[in-house]
């Protein structure tokens, strides 16, 4: 005799259960912090048990340092999802990636404000951000970089400084778009939004002609 499922939080076993946490400790995080975010609140809006989030990921900085490895991971991913650099142009393969690096934090923006909101705070946990998302990013870009610069489509005499400018210059905008927005109202809107970063972020940086 099969039995209806019961209302109520869903089963461990549910299959979506663990991405159903990630995504709503990702938006706590980014919006109360670190300390401003509890286990139970959480596992309230995730519909699931608080234990079953202490099973999965063993604490709060547990949950958290697992939210960064995967943010970092799912960033590379979708950047060597791009053409292979060695098919065009120095300069528009790096171009390219910077472009879809915008796209990404972008899309989701409360992965800029999670990275950025406790990080410069506490030394240990800008360190995790750094080996699991700017080190890896880094070293994505780091070869796009260098191949620009060889072929004289950027100035970057210091290769990290290049990147490490650009992503956090990136991040400090996202973040702070609703802010700028009450200043340059055209901002809101995506397209302009995105066309400005670009225009800011990226330009400047290429030699043309």
């Amino acid at each position: 005799m099969t039995h209806p499922p019961r209302r109520g939080r869903r089963a461990a076993n549910d299959g979506e259960t663990e991405q159903s946490i990630r995504a709503v400790a990702l938006r706590s995080f980014a919006d109360a912090g670190f300390d401003g975010t509890s286990l139970r609140d959480v596992a309230a809006a995730a519909g699931v048990d608080v234990a079953l989030i202490s099973y999965k990921f063993g604490s709060k900085s547990g949950l958290w340092k697992a939210i960064v490895a995967r943010v970092g991971a799912t960033m590379v991913e979708k950047l060597q999802a791009a053409p292979q650099p060695e098919t065009i142009y120095a300069g528009t393969a790096l171009s390219d990636a910077m472009k879809a690096f915008i796209a990404i934090n972008c899309d989701h923006d409360a992965i800029p404000r999670f990275l950025l909101r406790d990080a410069s705070h506490d030394p240990a946990r800008a360190q995790w951000v750094f080996d699991h998302v700017s080190r890896p990013i880094l070293d994505h870009f780091l070869p796009l970089i260098l191949r620009a610069r060889d072929a004289g489509a950027i100035k970057a005499p210091m290769p990290e400084i290049f990147f490490l400018s650009f992503a956090y210059g990136l991040a400090v905008n996202v973040v702070r778009r609703a802010t700028m927005a009450r200043l340059a109202p055209d901002l809101a809107d995506e397209d302009v939004f995105r066309a400005t970063l670009h225009d800011l972020l990226i330009e400047p940086h290429f030699r043309h002609g």
